[in-house]
């Protein structure tokens, strides 16, 4: 259940590695990570798919809903969110080199891959007083805003954590 509810912080599906950086702590180990998103798989509520190589994995939209009601009832909301934003600001900043490199198409697809992970991490920070964290995010993923035509997009949330940013100091 513990696993299950924090899952559900994640827009659109995540990795393996992504689920132990996010949902490991607090009584549940990184190494008990696997063996539990199996039983999740077995039971339906988790779907496996294979892209590229990689498993990744996914809530249905109606059991994620369910499992974040159970994420914002608990006590736990908060640091899990807060580490979901923290992974996807170093994923940002691990692949922003990468986007101008050789390997430009692997990082801009995968980038694509997490968008909605992106999106639901910036929508935390400006949630939160952790704009710094949206900054760093948004400005990472500029050269994928930019070749994957979300420049608009891009545009909009820089604009909108600047702004922001200003009026709080």
């Amino acid at each position: 259940r513990v696993l299950f509810r924090r899952l559900s912080v994640f827009a659109g599906g995540w990795t393996l590695e992504a689920a132990e950086e996010v949902c490991a702590g607090e009584g549940l180990d990184g190494w008990e990570i696997l063996d539990l998103l199996t039983q999740l798989v077995d039971k339906s509520l988790v779907i496996v798919e294979e892209r590229q190589g990689e498993s990744r994995y996914r809530l249905l939209e109606t059991v994620r809903q369910y499992g974040r009601d159970r994420l914002l009832e608990s006590q736990e909301a908060k640091a899990i969110r807060d580490r979901h934003l923290e992974f996807f600001v170093k994923l940002s900043e691990d692949a922003e080199p990468k986007l101008r490199r050789a390997e430009q198409a692997i990082w801009l697809d995968r980038m694509e891959t997490e968008l909605d992970n992106l999106r639901a991490s910036l929508e935390w920070s400006q949630a939160t007083a952790k704009k710094e964290m949206g900054l760093r995010l948004a400005g990472a993923v500029w050269w994928f805003w930019i070749l994957h035509s979300h420049f608009r997009e891009g545009r909009e949330w820089l604009e909108t954590i600047l702004q922001e940013s200003q009026e709080a100091s």
